[in-house]
């Protein structure tokens, strides 16, 4: 399981839910959770709108 995962749903959030708040494509979280796109070279824009929907920081998108 990603760590966007793990935050979106200990939020309570859809992926369709983060995607309106965030303004990420539902089609790339969707990615970012299934790894088949690397997060950790997602553009810096896409991760600062991820982490301000989240309310956590971009360094706990990262999978580290």
């Amino acid at each position: 399981m990603s760590k966007l995962r793990d935050l979106r749903t200990a939020q309570g959030l859809s992926q369709s839910e983060l995607a309106a708040l965030s303004e990420v494509n539902v089609h790339m979280i969707q990615k970012y959770e299934q790894g088949v796109k690397d997060i950790n070279k997602a553009e810096a824009m896409r991760l600062y709108q991820l982490a301000q929907a989240l309310h956590c920081k971009i360094e706990d998108l990262l999978e580290i």
